[in-house]
């Protein structure tokens, strides 16, 4: 299966970035591939982004989307992350506090879906 693949849910497009058991490189090339798709479609996306327990991210990976983000910022609506580990919850609120959009956590698939397609941006 497509690492970067597209789906609809409830008649809306959602991107999904599948990082299931990558490490480090692996890690950047899924991103590489969703950037190079969203900036030659140059459209808004709802992203979803899927961990495993064995997704492992590394510092390089971190630093990497630090500092290339901006360049498909504008094209970023809304972004949810499922099958985060306790210590990977931790990273993301990391990346909460200098990213200017919000990415959400969820325990469940149907939950990130139904948070991506909502119109208002609120959790709840």
């Amino acid at each position: 299966m497509e690492r970067v693949r597209k789906t609809y849910y409830k008649e809306k497009e959602i991107l999904i970035l599948d990082y299931s058991e990558c490490k480090g490189d692996g890690m950047i090339k899924v991103y590489e591939q969703a950037k190079q798709l969203v900036l030659n479609e140059k459209k808004r996306f709802l992203i979803l982004s899927i961990f495993s327990s064995k997704t492992f991210v590394s510092p390089e990976y971190l630093r990497h989307i630090e500092k290339d983000i901006l360049k498909v910022d504008e094209f970023i609506e809304k972004q949810a992350v499922i099958g985060l580990s306790q210590t990977q919850i931790w990273i993301l609120k990391g990346i909460n506090l200098w990213y200017r959009k919000k990415i959400y956590s969820y325990n469940s698939l149907d939950e990130a879906l139904e948070f991506l397609i909502k119109e208002n941006d609120n959790k709840d």
